[in-house]
């Protein structure tokens, strides 16, 4: 049954407001840090505190070197978690020798590879949003984005919004489970997005021309009424509500499978809703720094521009200035003395050049700029390529679990799904036991990394301490397995497929076809020699016979 929608005063659009209202309580309390933040790192967002945060005033910082390392670091995030270079999700069963069974594997496979496609440019802005995304958790420590499908140019939209529209509430156990978005839209803007279902009021102002945006919300909120195989929003986990708040319209309420809005957080404290990242821990320094520049600039121009001491005001009219090479009348007495004098300044403010490299230094560390700068670099050997690359994920890689749980996976988990529900990925091979649970393999850069020293050490043990070895000792190569050795180094090439590799059991079927082979040409090959030598023999005999009779 259809919900009951676009009529005024509804209780559902008044609710919406009220949980805006009520969770927004809660964030007011990080919104002075973040407006801090945002003016000294990041200042492409702010106006957490107004009601429009896009009417905010524009200031810049007086010091680079925070923007600079938080866009390393965003960067170093980007290219660590949701690299488009790599493989980095996958799917697998509890079952180990379900995912070696090849018919199974090549499905996983393929599955894994359309939903890295629906990723690309070509399909989604996934990527682009994705690192918005990490910048508003390097500085934040929150990001928020959502995603959906658009079914007019079959593709998906990927989408990271502001924080100053979201507001969230957590469940019993610490996830996100509720949003609430407070936007503003043109009549026109509302039109558009929305048709139909827009209000008679907001078509009558986008008929007459009239630009003045309106408030509207969108309430996503877990279905208490959930009832699984019901038609429409009662047969969906998760309500989608969009409200005009101009007359409490509840213009359109859908519903989702999955949850459709991302709050990834960098570190959350229990029972709080909001976290805090390496914005938080910078920002003391950031305004440490910004404070000495500006003292710095202050001294300059002072130095610069300095007062000027005169013993009356008609000896330099109010309107007066002082250029190089200008003549300033009234300024020297008739018997020769200075009437205008500079003010004595020696320039010297008490701030140390090292004093303002430590602070910088300080908001760099924060942001983990030493080793995330030097990723990539050229000139550098594979050897201590490694070492910086352990170096960044022994600093961050224990955030990003958290920043996997609550968006890489659940967006590969979705996207997934979406595709699958639109029959873009066939049903797994006959012959899979029921029952089976399908799960997201997340490889993260800590894994990758650690697999890559596995595979490094195994090679290094292997060919560079076996294999020499064996020359004076050949029965050390019976130590060696084969089929781990292959494995290891196909866990640690992830953009690899798993069809490369064939089961142990087939490769078994192999070696022993192999070795009755080798064993029947041996057979043949002795019975060849066997008769060989009984002929030499016959005839040997037969020339010893014939000598005898001579």
């Amino acid at each position: 049954m259809r919900p009951q929608t676009g009529f005024p005063q509804d209780d559902r659009a008044k609710e919406a407001e009220r949980r805006w209202s009520e969770l927004k309580e809660e964030r007011t309390k990080f919104e002075p840090d973040w407006d801090e933040i945002a003016r000294l790192i990041r200042p492409q967002r702010g106006g957490f505190r107004l009601d429009t945060p896009t009417t905010r005033q524009l200031s810049k910082s007086l010091s680079s070197e925070g923007a600079i390392a938080h866009g390393h670091f965003a960067a170093g995030i980007y290219s660590g978690i949701t690299n488009p270079a790599t493989r980095w999700g996958g799917f697998t069963t509890p079952d180990e020798e379900l995912n070696r069974w090849a018919p199974f594997a090549e499905w996983l496979d393929g599955a894994a590879a359309k939903v890295h496609r629906s990723f690309s440019p070509s399909m989604s802005s996934f990527y682009p949003a994705s690192f918005q995304l990490y910048g508003d958790l390097a500085a934040f420590g929150n990001g928020a984005g959502y995603d959906q499908v658009d079914l007019t140019n079959r593709k998906f939209i990927d989408v990271t919004f502001s924080l100053g529209e979201i507001v969230v509430a957590v469940d019993f156990h610490g996830r996100v489970c509720e949003a609430v978005r407070k936007l503003h839209l043109t009549p026109r803007q509302a039109i558009r997005e929305f048709r139909e279902d827009t209000p008679a009021k907001i078509q009558d102002q986008a008929a007459r021309g009239v630009v003045e945006k309106s408030v509207y919300y969108w309430h996503v909120l877990p279905n208490e009424a959930f009832e699984p195989y019901k038609l429409g929003p009662r047969g969906k986990r998760w309500l989608s509500r969009w409200i005009c708040a101009a007359d409490y319209t509840l213009m359109r309420e859908r519903g989702y499978e999955e949850m459709p809005v991302y709050y990834p957080r960098w570190d959350v404290d229990s029972g709080m809703s909001y976290g805090t990242g390496p914005g938080s821990i910078a920002l003391a320094s950031a305004r440490k720094l910004d404070v000495m520049e500006a003292a710095t600039l202050r001294a300059a121009q002072r130095a610069a521009d300095p007062t000027k001491l005169a013993p009356d005001r008609n000896t330099v009219p109010l309107d007066g200035v002082f250029r190089p090479g200008s003549t300033v009348y009234g300024a020297v007495s008739m018997q020769g003395h200075r009437l205008v004098q500079t003010e004595e300044f020696n320039g010297n403010i008490g701030l140390t050049l090292e004093e303002k490299r430590a602070a910088a230094e300080a908001v760099e560390n924060a942001f983990y700029y030493s080793v995330m700068s030097l990723t990539g670099r050229t000139g550098i050997s594979d050897a201590e390529n490694r070492v910086i690359e352990e170096a960044r994920l022994r600093n961050w890689a224990p955030h990003a679990d958290r920043i996997m749980e609550e968006y890489a996976a659940r967006k590969y988990e979705r996207r997934f799904r979406m595709l699958y529900r639109a029959g873009q990925i066939p049903p797994v091979p006959e012959g899979v036991p029921g029952g089976v649970p399908l799960m997201v393999s997340y490889t993260s850069a800590a894994a990758m990394a650690l697999r890559a020293s596995e595979a490094q050490a195994v090679r290094s043990l292997v060919l560079g301490d076996l294999l020499p070895l064996a020359q004076l000792k050949p029965e050390i190569l019976d130590r060696i397995s084969a089929d781990d050795y292959a494995e290891v180094l196909h866990e640690a090439s992830t953009a690899v497929p798993q069809r490369v590799l064939v089961p142990r059991e087939q490769a078994a079927q192999l070696r022993e076809a192999r070795a009755q082979a080798q064993q029947a040409q041996s057979a043949v090959q002795m019975a060849a020699e066997g008769g060989a030598g009984m002929k030499e023999l016959a005839q040997g005999m037969q020339a010893m016979q014939g000598g005898g009779e001579g």
